[in-house]
């Protein structure tokens, strides 16, 4: 019995005097059945949280009543008792899975390192398993119970130790079977009757260890030495079997006599495949006469078939001949009344606009002295020329005896029903172009600005052109006044 399963047993024993005392966890299902099978996905659980190293006793004590809950599945065991011992499993696996992760912490690293062994195939041996228990042993001690961390020199040997299991696992998963070949074959006195096989499998196996223990994770790397031997086990074992089933044959001929068998199996495999292959093919090439026979049938039906349908096809072209004349003049007749209809509705919306356009003027006219503004259309564009925004000299914040005055100009765009309003600011040549420049975008972005604060609807956009495009002579007073403008170029929604 190895330790792992000796533990087990006393954990049993113990927990069969204390269950009684165990406060149940509620199941999700009252069928015997569906319980087990919901505490043993919860036991997979805490098994993948690595609950049999962190809450050994808990986990054990849960896999306990689930093994006496399985067994009663399969027996005359009463439905409650079953349920009963389900449902204490269950309590401890839960109380193992909260301790594994409250004490992983100190151990994180180590877990996946031992999480490495186990899922490499360490269960698969009892050896390799009671090892496992020691070293899980010895890492409780060394951390009092996961309490406290590991020294560095400490941490690095439980690493390395389960490593050294991680390999010690592959090497039994891929070569055991190898091992137990050449194992059988010395019981057979190999050492004596096939010296040089048994030796060369001895070689490759070693090799495949060395390999494995190189790159236990990279089976890329060590699958080939491990197939080498494998093979090598094989040959062992029918040379061995050709010794022993004829005494006196001497190693060397055993080989031959090997090899020349599995040429002769290869070449019965590679006939019986053929003559398989011939009987498939007599059988299809029957199959195919009869479906060609069937099929000049059915061609010489279908001929017929085809030259009364040619008959119909014809008529029914001639017939769509002249539907596609009829098409063609129909389409031709839609394509001038759309080119029609086209101009008629541009020439509506030039006169939708035009109309908006005159009555904003009419508003302006009515609303604004000569001084204050103009309106007039350029194009496709109303401009609305705002002659007495009043800012201070150098100044670019609008001045509050001018807003009243860009209120009605937005009351008017806004019954124009404009979509885009772009603010331009002009300066008269006095001082430098650049300063120019900058003072009118200032002086545009501001009236955007109030624009945008009435929220007319409208997008607002601004630009500053500073003395270049004057409109008066800026040699004179009155030209240079009229050159200091904000102009509002409006375009209109469609």
């Amino acid at each position: 019995m190895n330790k792992f399963n000796l533990i087990f047993c006393c954990g049993m024993a113990f927990g069969l005097v204390a269950c009684a005392s165990v406060e149940k966890a509620a199941l999700n299902a009252d069928d015997p059945t569906l319980a087990v099978a919901e505490v043993s996905e919860l036991m997979r659980e805490a098994e993948s949280e690595q609950s049999d190293l962190l809450s050994l006793d808990e986990y054990l004590k849960g896999a306990k009543h689930l093994a006496v809950a399985q067994k009663g599945l399969s027996s005359v065991s009463q439905p409650d008792h079953i349920l009963d011992n389900t449902a204490i499993a269950k309590t401890y696996f839960l109380v193992a899975l909260n301790n594994s992760k409250e004490r992983k912490g100190s151990v994180t690293r180590m877990l996946q390192a031992r999480k490495s062994s186990i899922q490499a195939g360490l269960k698969n041996s009892e050896a390799l398993l009671d090892d496992l228990v020691d070293v899980d042993d010895d890492l409780r001690d060394e951390t009092d119970n996961f309490t406290e961390f590991l020294e560095p020199e400490e941490f690095s040997e439980f690493q390395k130790m389960y490593f050294s299991l991680e390999i010690r696992a592959v090497q039994f998963r891929e070569l055991n079977s190898v091992k137990t070949v050449i194992q059988k074959a010395s019981r057979q006195d190999a050492e004596d009757l096939a010296p040089n096989t048994l030796r060369t499998a001895m070689l490759d196996v070693n090799e495949a260890e060395n390999f494995i223990a190189q790159s236990p994770r990279a089976p890329a790397i060590h699958m080939n030495s491990v197939d080498r031997a494998i093979a090598s086990s094989i040959l062992l074992a029918d040379v061995m079997d050709v010794i022993l089933n004829a005494e006196g044959t001497p190693e060397n001929i055993a080989v031959k006599i090997v090899y020349q068998d599995r040429e002769l199996k290869k070449l019965s495999k590679n006939v019986g495949s053929l003559e398989k292959n011939l009987q498939t093919t007599k059988s299809n090439l029957l199959e195919t006469e009869d479906t060609l026979k069937t099929q000049e049938e059915e061609l010489k039906s279908t001929r017929s078939n085809l030259q009364e349908t040619e008959s119909e096809l014809l008529l029914q072209n001639q017939e769509l001949e002249s539907k596609n004349q009829e098409l063609v003049s129909t389409q031709s007749n839609l394509q001038e009344t759309e080119s029609a209809l086209l101009l008629q509705n541009q020439e509506l919306e030039k006169s939708s606009i035009q109309i908006r356009f005159q009555k904003a003027m009419d508003q302006a006219v009515e609303q604004f002295s000569e001084d204050e503004a103009s309106v007039y259309q350029q194009s496709d564009k109303l401009i609305f020329r705002l002659k007495k925004i009043n800012f201070a000299s150098g100044s670019s914040i609008v001045p509050e005896q001018s807003k009243s005055l860009l209120s009605k100009v937005d009351q008017i765009i806004k019954s124009l029903g404009a979509q885009l309003v772009a603010v331009q600011g002009h300066t008269d040549s006095v001082g430098s172009a650049d300063l120019n420049k900058k003072l009118s975008n200032k002086r545009a972005q501001s009236v955007a600005t109030y624009l945008g604060s009435l929220s007319g609807g409208y997008q607002i956009g601004y630009f500053g052109y500073g003395e270049s495009r004057p409109i008066a002579s800026n040699e004179t007073k009155e030209g240079r006044a009229i050159n200091r403008r904000v102009d509002l170029v409006v375009t209109a929604r469609k």
